[in-house]
């Protein structure tokens, strides 16, 4: 019986994959949520404010609370935005993406893409390539989903939006707006 139970053990160690540690810069705990920072300025859409749904940059009603981590030049991230990123679960990137030369989705992903000012009074702006504060909250027709939000990059837009996940959206069910960063972060990276 020893031999026998040896014998499945051994051969258990060798079919079994080797186990590697890696380590993960992740916190010990997800850091407490504080008022969402990020409000929309424009009438239409006042009391909208930044959010994540999906992995896609929207506006929803009501200010709620978020654990976001930001600052004059960098990345601007989320805790319970999705997906994985360095293996901890639930945070994500803001990104600007490319749908043309006059306008970027906003998306939120497990790298970071895109550096954004976001200093408390002033308006949240994209650095680098796509630099502009200026925003559309569109509606998708038929919808009552929140406003997804695409970051405006020329003055003259086209007459139809192609949204991150590819519906077309047409550029009249738009609001240009800008996002007010309310206040400091109450937690950075």
């Amino acid at each position: 019986m020893k031999s026998l139970a040896t014998s499945i053990f051994a051969f258990a160690l060798a079919t079994t994959p080797v186990l590697s540690l890696v380590v993960h810069p992740c916190p010990l705990f997800i850091p407490a949520g504080f008022p969402n920072p990020f409000a929309a300025t424009a009438p239409a859409v006042n009391g909208t404010y930044l959010e994540a749904i999906d992995q896609i940059g929207v506006l929803v009603a009501g200010q709620g609370d978020g654990a976001f981590t930001y600052g004059s030049d960098g990345p601007l991230g989320l805790w319970g935005a999705g997906p994985t990123a360095n293996g901890c679960p639930g945070y994500a990137f803001l990104n600007a993406e490319a749908k043309t030369s006059a306008y970027y989705v906003l998306t939120w992903g497990a790298t970071s893409t895109t550096n954004w000012n976001a200093t408390a009074g002033g308006y949240l702006t994209a650095l680098g390539a796509a630099s502009s504060s200026d925003f559309l909250a569109c509606k998708k027709a038929d919808s009552d989903t929140p406003y997804v939000l695409i970051l405006k990059t020329a003055a003259a837009i086209p007459l139809s939006l192609e949204s991150s996940e590819g519906d077309v959206i047409t550029s009249a069910k738009c609001v240009s707006t800008k996002i007010l960063v309310t206040h400091a972060p109450g937690f950075q990276l």
